[in-house]
Parts: structure tokens; C-alpha cells; sequence
């Protein structure tokens, strides 16, 4: 009889240690940096139109050579990649009304990736694209070369303002911080959102576009034991 008193009164205290034990604060962290550009990519358009589908290919593949061969040559070097056939089918009618008996065409469409470190000759490039057969250019995507540098750089800072805040969380708590149970950060890849990227066409954005910047955020995730 003795010994089932003596279970019964160690259970409560086991509990009450198993959660003062598992009581755990997570809080995360980030911080934000702007930075200049040094690279800027864009996908360079080459259409080519034709009665049959395997002509319409085929025009495509001859611009598609004298575009790359033009960009290739451009004064300034830029990286080229191998173009992208995406697609080929009837000709849509820019008014949106079906397309006449006996009139059908067909386009195939092809992209072409272009990147360089000379943002100054940008438009140089694709004035280059263009007059070489290319029919229109993507929008721009800045890039930063020191990104994952300075992401590395703002860990140990995002790091003090997570444990400043863990102190504050355990604090209120009526407890105080203990050892920590984990750590994580983000994959430190840039944001591409407005500041990241200009579109050329101003009619349907409200406007002239941001001054190009690319953003990085550098976050962490900590867990601590929550001590009473």
C-alpha cells in the first residue's frame, strides 16, 4: 500500500518536470539589404510565321541563329544560352475574332537568355537582338554577384536580435532562457519583387519604375528551452 501512495505521489512531479523539461520558445529574425546590381539577365523573343507548322519552325530556327550570332558579336560580352523552342500553332488574330477560311498561318516562338555584367549596354544588346530579327524583349532581372557574401555577413546580427528577443519572450514568462534545441536560416536566395526588375512599357504600371536594386533578407529561426 505504501509503495502505490508513493507511485501516486511521483506522478504528479514527473509531469510538472516532463513539461518544464519540453517548454520551448521559438522566435525568428530577419533583417534587409539593398544592394547596386553588377548583372542583369533578359529573355530575347523570335518568332517566325509560315503556312505549316515545320515551315514556321524552320523560319524561326534561321532568326534564331542570326540573333544569337548578332548578340554573340555585340561589343560588350554577354552570355548567351541556347535557345528555347516553346512553341508553334495557328496564328491568333490580334482583333480576337476567328481567323478567315483559307487565311490560317502558323508562328512558332522561341526565347533566348541573355545576361551580362555591363548594365550599362543593355539596351545596347537588345537594339542588337531586335535588328537582327528578334520581336520583343522580357523585362529585366537584376542580379547581385556579393549576394550570398553579404546574406553570411548578417547572420551572427539576426542571430543577437533572435536572442533578444527569446529573452524578452521568456522574461514575460516569468522564466529565463536556456540552452538552445535548434537553429535554421533561409536559403539566403534574392527577393524579386518591383525594386528587382523594370518593365518597359509604362502604360499599365502607374508609371516610371524604381531605380533597379536587388534585396536579400537574412533570417534565422532559433528554439530555446524555456527554464522556470
Amino acid at each position: 500500500m505504501r509503495l502505490s501512495i508513493l507511485a501516486l505521489a511521483l506522478i504528479p512531479f514527473s509531469a510538472h518536470a516532463q513539461v518544464a523539461r519540453d517548454s520551448i520558445i521559438a522566435v525568428t529574425a530577419s533583417r534587409t539589404s539593398r544592394l547596386v546590381p553588377d548583372r542583369a539577365s533578359l529573355f530575347v523573343i523570335v518568332e517566325g510565321t509560315a503556312e505549316t507548322p515545320p515551315d514556321a519552325v524552320a523560319r524561326v530556327d534561321t532568326k534564331l541563329k542570326g540573333v544569337t550570332d548578332a548578340l554573340r558579336g555585340f561589343a560588350t560580352r554577354a552570355d548567351v544560352d541556347r535557345p528555347i523552342s516553346y512553341s508553334v500553332g495557328p496564328t491568333a488574330n490580334p482583333n480576337g475574332y476567328p481567323v478567315v477560311q483559307g487565311t490560317v498561318t502558323n508562328t512558332a516562338r522561341a526565347v533566348i537568355r541573355v545576361s551580362t555584367t555591363r548594365t550599362d549596354q543593355i539596351s545596347g544588346l537588345v537594339a542588337a537582338a531586335l535588328g537582327s530579327g528578334a520581336v520583343n524583349s522580357s523585362a529585366l532581372t537584376f542580379e547581385s554577384s556579393v549576394a550570398d557574401s553579404v546574406r553570411r555577413t548578417r547572420i551572427a546580427e539576426v542571430l543577437n536580435a533572435a536572442k533578444g528577443d527569446a529573452e524578452a519572450l521568456a522574461q514575460a514568462l516569468g522564466g529565463h532562457l536556456g540552452a538552445v534545441v535548434d537553429v535554421s536560416t533561409n536559403g539566403g536566395g534574392p527577393t524579386f519583387n518591383q525594386p528587382t526588375y523594370i518593365v518597359f512599357d509604362n502604360r499599365f504600371n502607374g508609371g516610371q519604375s524604381s531605380a533597379p536594386e536587388v534585396i536579400i533578407t537574412t533570417s534565422v529561426t532559433v528554439r530555446y528551452r524555456l527554464l522556470r
